[in-house]
């Protein structure tokens, strides 16, 4: 594809979409990352598109489209809770488990056992403040930095360096959308947290209602193909239940 072709192709993209990652367009254009980014800065030079961090947006996009934190408590809490439920029983006794940040993790405290030797890590202020009262029963670690107020997580160089330090034996991730294997949600840095905490993980956890399936956010992060299983709430349609097992294991009440 030649350059002003390829160039109104991913204007048309962005302009399609609200706002699209350098790798989302590497990927549907087939050409490396380093040639999107070139183009991404010809077009914002050219007032096509905004250069935003991972990626390209329309002017109209605002970041406000994403839902503070506040706004996503109130939204599915029927199926969170059940999603925490199952969540909750694949910890064991003497792991070392990272908590992602979400209000479905927020969740997870509610429904975890005392269990001997239990290690949780995390970088969302929410998810600590919910298993303040079990510090006595439990090794609880909060990994600091710049703090987001929108999503309450601490994101930024020093998390980043700290969780790659870190090995830990379960992660449990929060998914703000799943497209296919796409696990996406809109902010780069928190994407990025999320992809170290997987990397670094013996079991890999991905969380959602079923209200996330099928949707595509801003900054695609992992691969749900590279996770041990997808947790999601037993509404979850036959339809989606067959294609997303396709990927991987998908658990829908909580385990013994």
């Amino acid at each position: 594809m030649l350059k002003p072709q390829r160039l109104q192709t991913i204007q048309q993209l962005v302009a399609h979409r609200g706002s699209a990652s350098v790798t989302e367009l590497s990927t549907q254009l087939g050409c490396s990352e380093m040639t999107i980014r070139r183009d991404l800065a010809a077009l914002a030079q050219a007032k096509k598109v905004v250069r935003v961090h991972g990626g390209a947006q329309t002017f109209a996009y605002r970041e406000n489209n994403e839902l503070s934190r506040n706004e996503k408590r109130n939204l599915h809490v029927r199926e969170k809770k059940q999603v925490a439920r199952a969540a909750a029983s694949l910890v064991r006794a003497g792991d070392v488990v990272y908590i992602g940040p979400g209000t479905t993790n927020e969740l997870i405290a509610n429904y975890l056992p005392t269990l001997p030797d239990l290690r949780i890590i995390t970088s969302s202020l929410p998810v600590f403040q919910s298993l303040q009262d079990r510090a006595a029963q439990l090794s609880l670690q909060l990994i600091g930095g710049e703090y987001r107020a929108k999503t309450g997580v601490f994101i930024g160089s020093l998390v980043f360096e700290m969780l790659q330090r870190l090995h830990t034996d379960k992660a449990i991730i929060s998914v703000n959308s799943l497209a296919g294997p796409n696990m996406a949600n809109a902010n780069p840095d928190e994407g990025e947290l999320m992809r170290i905490a997987l990397t670094n993980a013996d079991k890999k956890y991905a969380v959602l209602d079923h209200s996330k399936l099928d949707k595509r956010d801003f900054y695609t992060f992992y691969s749900l193909s590279d996770c041990d299983a997808l947790i999601t709430d037993p509404w979850i349609s036959q339809k989606d239940l067959t294609e997303y097992s396709h990927y991987t294991r998908v658990i829908t009440t909580p385990l013994n």
